[in-house]
């Protein structure tokens, strides 16, 4: 597959702080896709924001926390989520692939875990 290196983090931001672990496509316990959706969202966010400073996300398939969700400025760990859908004329919950998302970890000197923001997301 391609894969796009940023040079610089004023060019790139969101690409250069970018992390995630294998995810569904190459792991049998991650609940979702992570790296086509990380690469997909990074290059969407920088189209359409202007960011001055470097920003950390971390994308991970499962509690396990390969990608290190927790640690990240934004944290996306792949988890269960219900959307409403019609089923047989009645409106209905059903399982879909979704996100917890982690806002605020930080690493190096004085390290903490990012607040658990929204669950559940699809």
């Amino acid at each position: 597959g391609y894969y796009f290196i940023p040079k610089s983090d004023k060019d790139f931001p969101l690409s250069r702080g970018l992390v995630s672990c294998t995810g569904s496509q190459f792991c049998g316990v991650a609940l979702i896709e992570t790296k086509n959706r990380a690469i997909e969202l990074s290059k969407r966010l920088e189209e359409e924001l202007k960011v001055d400073m470097p920003v950390r996300i971390h994308w991970t398939g499962c509690p396990n926390s390969c990608g290190q969700a927790q640690v990240a400025d934004i944290g996306l760990m792949g988890g269960p989520a219900r959307v409403e859908k019609e089923i047989d004329g009645k409106v209905k919950k059903v399982a879909v692939e979704g996100v917890n998302i982690f806002l605020g970890g930080k690493v190096g000197e004085d390290p903490f875990l990012g607040e658990v923001y929204k669950k559940g997301v699809p």
